[in-house]
């Protein structure tokens, strides 16, 4: 199987064009509506500790719209309706990051990532780094790691570290740091990084 460095060779060799394709997508999203980037933020609440797929299968069913404006019993009943696991706490925190939907096109163009990826972490439930990184780089910031099981995983087997399940914000940064080694190592942009290595885990380049 190689080591994960000449892995992620071989994926930027063969897989650069996909990857690509995909950081173009993001990077238009970076001058999207309000109501389309709170959507990617519905999205990040709605994969946390779920997955990805989940994530887009409950967001293209409901609709960005729907995520912004629908009542919040109306919207448990619809992620009820769409097979969406913990629908009630994830109905309760997506209508209360409304109180952020304004701010969104401030905070993902701000010249400060880390600064914006902190107030997304401080100011919305349902978020922590991991859920603040993925965001960003779905809206076209590529400055952050995103911290999932599969990308750990690989971290641990690379430079010799202990699994860790859960992370506090010091952890979380702790091990980012390790991520932001092989990212210079390759001179590739932390979130591009992420894609290479998700579709090596995975077989997949999703959002």
């Amino acid at each position: 199987m190689g080591t994960l460095l000449e892995r992620i060779s071989e994926s930027i060799r063969k897989d650069s064009g996909l990857v690509a394709s995909r950081v173009n997508i993001f990077s238009g999203l970076r001058k999207a509506s309000r109501e389309d980037l709170f959507g990617e933020l519905s999205f990040c609440i709605l994969a946390a500790n779920t997955s990805a797929e989940m994530g887009i299968r409950v967001q293209s069913a409901i609709g960005n719209r729907g995520l912004a404006e629908l009542e919040h019993q109306e919207l448990v009943r619809e992620l009820n309706r769409v097979r969406c696991r913990f629908y009630n706490n994830r109905a309760r925190f997506i209508v209360e990051a409304r109180s952020i939907m304004d701010e969104l096109p401030r905070i993902v163009n701000s010249d400060d990532s880390s600064a914006a990826r902190e107030e997304l972490v401080d100011r919305v439930r349902g978020i922590g780094f991991k859920e603040a990184s993925h965001f960003l780089r779905n809206v076209g910031v590529f400055d952050f790691a995103i911290l999932d099981k599969h990308i750990v995983g690989m971290l641990c087997e690379e430079f010799g570290l202990q699994p860790i399940k859960s992370f506090s914000r010091k952890r979380y940064l702790e091990m980012e740091k390790h991520f932001l080694k092989l990212s210079d190592h390759f001179g590739l942009r932390p979130g591009v990084l992420d894609l290479h290595m998700w579709k090596i885990a995975t077989g997949k380049v999703l959002k």
